[in-house]
């Protein structure tokens, strides 16, 4: 006996619901694993004013050093001498031949200790060395 299927014209449809929801949790998945890097920031740096200008990007291959109103210099969250500051420098650029610095420096930071921080820099063998600031809202 031959059993006959109804023919209809329109298509089959597709419950899409269920992908969306997979979908949705990979996102939620993706969101809660990644992880931000955060800048480094020493509150007690008070940081000049520029009108106009970049910020600067923050990247792995980045170390800031904070130079207070008092003169004392803060590399990765510790506070250290000049000599301390170049052997870190060295041995960063060890690892990594073409680190970047960047110095924020107090608004009232003498303009010899920012100067000292730079030279130090360019000694140690620092391809590029920038000065942070604030912009102007």
């Amino acid at each position: 006996m031959r059993i006959r299927r109804q023919n209809t014209d329109s298509e089959e449809i597709i419950n899409m619901s269920s992908l969306l929801d997979v979908m949705f949790i990979l996102i939620i998945f993706f969101l809660a694993t990644t992880t931000f890097k955060e800048q480094e920031v020493d509150e007690a740096v008070n940081l000049p004013v520029q009108a106009k200008g970049e910020a600067l990007s923050a990247d792995n291959q980045l170390i800031v050093i904070n130079v207070r109103k008092s003169g004392t210099y803060v590399l990765m969250d510790q506070q250290v001498t000049v000599e301390e500051m170049d052997g870190m420098i060295r041995e960063a650029l060890t690892e990594n031949p073409e680190m970047k610095v960047l110095v924020r420096a107090d608004q009232e930071a003498l303009h010899g200790w920012v100067a000292q921080a730079i030279a130090i820099c360019r000694n140690a063998g620092v391809l590029k060395a920038n000065i942070g600031y604030k912009l102007l809202n």
